[in-house]
């Protein structure tokens, strides 16, 4: 005790407190960094603030111990350990990086200077301690149940995740981003062309559905954080849904694109899955679902799809029985309206989806040489083209 009665702790049993940061980098470029809490005077700081650094010290100090452990597992997917510092990817197409270390408190020195992505750094930082204190709670909420039979072999405890939850949230959104983009680009590409689609997007799932499903009562007596947080420990699942012209109005045309992530088995990754409406399979000879590991994978198989579709039922149905389709790929023969002047001739009219722009084309199928067999050719790129696609090939073949 001091003069005055209250506690004081020994200088000598005081140990240094320690905090995470969190920086990203750009390059050599320092581009943001996560806030550094200000150490007040040692002198200064009551017994209670001083058991306070204490803890959250080693709070800190729990928490970059357990992703180091976890970096020596995720070498696949870019992350480093150098110089007692945890290098992070920011996306598999970013160039950004994560850098997390564990410095002392008194040596963080406060800067004035804001760059463009402290709040991702700020974000990261608390992220982790929140994932961190749910392992705790369910640490706790683990041993209050029931044991599991007893059992002479040794139970695996695997580490609490951590940057794999990191590297999954970064994974999905940058994968289900970047189809999305595309998808919107398609959308309004069709839309152009006079094509009526429809186009819903989810990035994920149990997201949009927080609010409902934190309402219904938990068997396991969970509280509402823990089990908001344990959405982040689960698969990330996107779901997209195209709607394409249909040619009767009781059934839609739903092209469904599920987009799902995880860092372990069974996916080691972002997955999608493609599935097709019931008619398209039937009419198109088309497997209902398939499963692509890449962005580009399916936007490629989509844009062939969307292309058949258009040619072999959307073309098909406006020409009627001047339409022919002659084989497997996007092209159909549409004859002509003769006149007493000029014999009827028969068109390839050609449909191509690529790079969010839609290309007819029309090639006179009784001339043979090129180039000049090329009738005629137009291009959507959904900039509020005037004509849709079946005015255009009507004024081809008439």
């Amino acid at each position: 005790m001091d003069k005055d009665g209250s506690i004081m702790l020994d200088p000598a049993l005081a140990l240094k407190p320690k905090t995470l940061r969190v920086r990203v980098s750009e390059g050599e470029n320092i581009i943001g960094t996560s806030r550094l809490p200000i150490e007040s005077d040692a002198d200064d700081v009551a017994i209670e603030k001083t058991i306070q650094l204490a803890r959250d010290s080693l709070f800190e100090e729990e928490l970059y111990h357990e992703m180091s452990i976890e970096s020596r597992q995720l070498m696949a997917y870019g992350v480093e350990y150098r110089d007692s510092v945890i290098h992070v990817k920011a996306g598999e197409h970013s160039p950004k990086k994560l850098l997390i270390d564990c410095i002392p408190r008194e040596s963080s020195v406060v800067s004035s200077q804001h760059h463009p992505h402290d709040w991702l750094a700020q974000n990261v930082a608390e992220g982790l301690r929140l994932l961190l204190a749910h392992e705790h709670s369910m640490r706790l909420h683990r041993r209050s149940q029931m044991p599991p039979p007893l059992t002479g072999q040794k139970r695996d405890t695997p580490p609490p995740a951590l940057l794999r939850t990191l590297l999954a949230v970064f994974k999905h959104l940058e994968g289900v981003d970047s189809l999305y983009g595309y998808l919107e680009t398609v959308a309004k590409t069709l839309e152009s062309a006079g094509l009526s689609v429809r186009l819903e997007t989810t990035r994920e799932v149990s997201w949009a559905r927080l609010a409902e499903s934190l309402k219904i009562s938990s068997k396991e007596s969970k509280s509402a954080t823990d089990r908001l947080l344990d959405i982040f420990l689960k698969p990330f699942d996107g779901k997209a849904i195209l709607t394409l012209p249909s040619l009767t109005s009781a059934q839609s045309e739903d092209l469904t694109i599920s987009t799902r992530t995880l860092i372990g088995q069974p996916t080691f990754g972002t997955e999608h899955r493609l599935t097709l409406p019931p008619s398209l399979v039937s009419d198109l000879r088309l497997f209902r679902q398939l499963k692509f590991s890449t962005v580009e994978e399916v936007t490629s198989y989509l844009d062939w799809v969307v292309s058949l579709h258009i040619a072999h039922r959307q073309l098909k149905q406006d020409f009627g029985s001047r339409a022919t389709i002659k084989g497997n790929d996007s092209r159909i023969t549409i004859l002509s309206k003769g006149s007493k002047n000029s014999p009827a001739a028969e068109y390839d009219v050609m449909i191509e989806l690529q790079n969010g722009e839609l290309k007819a084309t029309a090639i006179d199928a009784s001339v043979v040489e090129l180039p000049e067999d090329v009738h005629q050719s137009y291009v959507w790129t959904g900039q509020g083209e005037a004509k849709s696609l079946t005015e255009i090939i009507k004024s081809w073949v008439g």
